[in-house]
């Protein structure tokens, strides 16, 4: 009986629901635990795992997911402990997120079309138990949306326990991911700085992750990190190369004032096969220099001819980021749709992907000797069928994540500002500048988060669509 009351105080008024969503939330974690085991490794998770084995980080990616798998995962020479972990945490956050905006509803029962359209999705299972911290991020943001939604529409913060899921998810959001640190003050304005302040669990909550993350980077200045300085220095001529390689090689009908200048700049810095190996929808990341200084002086020249160049022709500069953007949001690419997501699977790792062995040499260690065979080829079959041969049909159902961009900007125009899903959809919002802003602004990963946040908007959105008005938030 204890179970069950503690369960009904999910969802105030409808115990019923509360017990769906429960339900739903076990039997998610159940089927991703059981598909993706010991869970399913990326491009990333290759190198992040050889770092934690040899305890020798880099600044390559965030060092707390690092730590992570050195504590999780390099003990017991496999990624199940780390993915059910995983799991288990966000199921919690959106079973959690998804009855913080039930409150707010006469008639709950309408979260459950969202949360149901998120349990069939074969995506959800797929991203679940990958190790991969986009995944946790995403969920982060949804949990942290939700609970916007909830504080603004009853003027108060609920107790204890979503304190230390504000905590936690505000925490792993900003160490997982490399420049998310602006959320630190976004979330709680967000929320409403006021009422985090005044309720004692959420302020030491909030101390508590800055206090974890100044731990965190004192970690990262130590001398256990090395400081990747070519690769970083890769990453930001990747960024400015974009518009700089789209005008070079005239895709777009634009003709530099100096053609002569910027195919000698672009043939140092990329090779001379650059027009060949350039394509509009993809970041141009084939840096072949490696000197360190030899690199920066190259930045810092198309830094400076990408910005003449953008000042000539903004429209040219601004829409290949939109276009990229969209062509995730659409996946149009190979990268977009996860290509990389059977990588745990794959017999030929060092041709695939160039690594050296000792980092194919992970998979064997964590993952080759764990998975059945009648598991490894289920999986297999649905990865292939799934993301490698998707069709038009398979893109628009599972990997289109439009809609739920424009969902969300639908609610900024409809809704006056100030209402709870205009806070929180602006809160949501907000997390895509920076992808925009970054080398890998088409990197579907980036995305992610609007689909947990899309399904649930997407039933409240049916809600509003029904004859009876007052099944959703109150205006």
């Amino acid at each position: 009986m204890r179970l069950i009351e503690r369960i009904r105080r999910l969802v105030p008024g409808d115990g019923r629901v509360a017990l769906v969503l429960v339900v739903i939330g076990a039997l998610v974690a159940l089927i991703a635990r059981g598909f993706s085991w010991p869970g399913f490794a990326t491009h990333d998770t290759l190198f992040i795992t050889q770092e934690a084995l040899q305890s020798s980080y880099t600044s390559y990616h965030p060092v707390l997911n690092a730590l992570l798998i050195r504590g999780l995962a390099v003990p017991f020479e496999s990624y199940a402990l780390y993915t059910s972990v995983q799991i288990l945490l966000c199921v919690t956050l959106f079973v959690r997120g998804a009855s913080l905006v039930a409150h707010g509803m006469q008639k709950p029962a309408w979260i459950l079309l969202g949360v149901v359209a998120w349990a069939v999705m074969p995506s959800t299972y797929l991203y679940l138990g990958i190790i991969w911290k986009d995944v946790i991020a995403a969920y982060s943001i949804f949990y942290l949306a939700a609970l916007c939604i909830y504080a603004r529409q009853h003027g108060t913060l609920s107790g204890s326990p979503d304190a230390v899921l504000f905590g936690l998810s505000l925490f792993l959001l900003v160490g997982m991911r490399h420049g998310m640190a602006f959320n630190l003050l976004l979330v709680p304005l967000a929320i409403g700085a006021g009422q985090v302040w005044r309720t004692r669990p959420f302020r030491y909550a909030y101390f508590g992750v800055l206090g974890g993350l100044m731990c965190i980077a004192f970690v990262s200045a130590s001398p256990l990190v090395k400081n990747d300085e070519s690769h970083l220095l890769k990453l930001k001529i990747s960024a400015v190369s974009q518009p700089f390689l789209g005008m070079v090689v005239n895709r777009s009908g634009y003709t530099s004032d100096n053609m002569q200048f910027d195919h000698d700049l672009a043939n140092r810095v990329f090779g001379p096969e650059y027009r060949e190996k350039y394509r509009p929808d993809y970041v141009m990341t084939d840096v072949v220099l490696t000197d360190v200084g030899e690199l920066d002086a190259a930045y810092r020249d198309i830094l400076k001819r990408t910005a003449r160049l953008c000042l000539l022709n903004v429209a040219q500069c601004g829409s290949d980021r939109i276009q990229m953007m969209l062509a995730t949001l659409q996946p149009s690419t190979d990268f977009g749709g996860m290509k990389f997501y059977d990588l745990g699977l794959m017999s030929d790792c060092e041709a695939t992907f160039g690594m050296d062995p000792e980092k194919c040499d992970v998979l064997i260690r964590f993952e080759a000797g764990e998975k059945p065979a009648a598991l490894t080829d289920l999986q297999r079959m649905v990865i292939e069928g799934l993301v490698e041969k998707r069709g038009a049909i398979n893109n628009l159902v599972l990997w289109n994540l439009l809609p739920f961009l424009l969902l969300l900007l639908g609610y900024l125009l409809v809704l006056r500002a100030g209402h709870p899903l205009w806070i929180a959809s602006l809160l949501v919002l907000m997390q895509i500048p920076l992808a925009l802003a970054t080398s890998v602004a088409n990197d579907f990963r980036y995305y992610y988060f609007l689909a947990p946040f899309g399904f649930v908007m997407g039933g409240l959105a049916v809600a509003r669509l029904s004859p009876k008005r007052r099944v959703f938030l109150e205006e």
